[in-house]
């Protein structure tokens, strides 16, 4: 798509066709300044909806890092997500309140509406971060399902090194419900090195490992 003209170039552009096409033209003239000031309105109406969106994100965040949420609080980050996904349908807001909501869901063992949120993402989702992440939850949701293949097909390839550390721990937790304790250990220490490699805090990979080691498994 051609850059949009500032507003001077604009006005300057209709200015030298009014010259070059005359008074006899002028109901053009009345369509194109409509349709550029209503493509102004439009950009504002956008981004003020980016403002609203961020600021409900924000709030959930701000409730959900809290270290005791009460049910009220809870009820009040449902709410918030519900809102994100509803009403800023398209935006990257809508599709973290669909994470949210999983999330959710997932907590309360509502395994199957996990499922179908994060499916959406998945298959539908055009931003890297949350397709990914919504994949290597969704492999952790299949796990709690006992549906190890499905998770294992998930997370067999890490996109790119950002989301290594997601996909080897799901994968290591699925091959250990297996009974595949050799391989399980190997996903373990692959996903401890790249969290470590970005500078993640990996407390639960290294209790795995060190329960992997102690367990006589190996």
């Amino acid at each position: 798509m051609a850059e949009l003209r500032t507003e001077e170039e604009q006005v300057e552009a209709i200015k030298k066709w009014w010259k070059e096409n005359g008074t006899t033209l002028i109901l053009t003239v009345v369509i194109v300044f409509s349709g550029w000031f209503g493509w102004n309105f439009w950009q504002d109406q956008k981004q003020q909806a980016q403002e609203n969106a961020s600021q409900l994100y924000n709030q959930l965040v701000q409730t959900a890092v809290q270290p005791a949420v009460t049910e009220a609080g809870l009820n009040n980050m449902k709410a918030l997500a519900t809102e994100l996904k509803t009403e800023y349908a398209g935006t990257s807001y809508a599709e973290f309140g669909t994470l949210f909501l999983a999330r959710f869901a997932a907590e309360e063992g509502n395994y199957d509406e996990a499922v179908a949120e994060l499916t959406n993402l998945v298959e539908n989702s055009k931003h890297e971060p949350v397709k990914y992440t919504a994949q290597a939850r969704l492999a952790q949701v299949y796990i709690q399902q006992e549906k190890l293949d499905e998770a294992l097909a998930l997370v067999s390839t890490s996109p790119s090194a950002a989301y290594t550390s997601q996909f080897e721990e799901a994968k290591g937790d699925a091959l250990y419900l297996k009974g595949e304790f050799a391989e399980a250990q190997q996903a373990y220490k692959t996903a401890l090195e790249a969290a470590q490699k970005i500078g993640l805090r990996a407390n639960s990979l290294q209790r795995k490992l060190d329960m992997l080691a102690s367990s006589g498994d190996i």
